[in-house]
Order: structure tokens, then C-alpha cells, then sequence
């Protein structure tokens, strides 16, 4: 696995702290459905960056498993309603400047310099 994380919001801020969770690891790399989870959305672009969204059934919280191009980069989990909720809105943020900066920097490549 890249990496593994638990995702809190403490004063407006998220936090990451290392995780240890072999069934959801497991889950992750062999893409199967998460335990206790079902799927919500996916953010950006498969061919970029992207982030696929899950939401606990029976418990407050998510998990966000981030993964651009190459395979997988991360997985959050976010235990807390609060959380799920600015976990979702920075990695949305996150998602969406990195396809606007990839646009951008496309668009730019096409102009001359002079």
C-alpha cells in the first residue's frame, strides 16, 4: 500500500496520522468493495488525479482513496461525520485545482512565445 492514514478536523484543520487496517488495505489494492461502505462519487479526472468517495453504512465517517494515473497514492479514513465533511471538501478542492492547473498548463503549451 502507498500510504494509509486517519483524517481528523481539529480547529478547522485536517490531520493525517498513519493508520494500520489490513482488511481495508487489502480491500484497496485489490479495488473490491470496502468494508462497510458504500460508494458515493468520484472526484476528478482517472486520467490525472482523482478521488474515489465512500460513506461508513452504520457509522459517522468515509473514506476518500486518492490515485492519479500511475495507481493508488493514499487512503484517508475520516471516523467523524466532521471529518467526512472538510476531508471532502479539501481533497474536492484539491482535485479540482489539479485539473485546472493541468488545463491551464495545456492551453499554454499550444500558445507561441514571442
Amino acid at each position: 500500500m502507498s500510504e494509509l492514514y486517519t483524517v481528523t478536523a481539529e480547529e478547522g484543520r485536517l490531520r493525517f496520522l498513519p493508520r494500520t487496517d489490513a482488511a481495508l488495505e487489502q480491500a484497496v489494492l485489490d479495488e473490491s468493495p470496502l468494508p462497510g461502505c458504500g460508494f458515493v462519487s468520484r472526484l476528478g479526472d482517472p486520467g490525472l488525479l482523482h478521488c474515489v468517495v465512500f460513506r461508513h453504512e452504520r457509522k459517522p465517517g468515509g473514506v476518500f482513496v486518492v490515485e492519479d494515473d500511475n495507481g493508488l497514492l493514499f487512503a484517508a479514513v475520516a471516523e467523524t461525520n466532521l471529518a467526512y465533511a472538510v476531508a471532502l471538501g479539501r481533497l474536492g478542492k484539491m482535485i479540482s485545482y489539479a485539473r485546472y492547473g493541468a488545463d491551464i498548463f495545456a492551453e499554454n503549451m499550444l500558445d507561441d512565445d514571442d
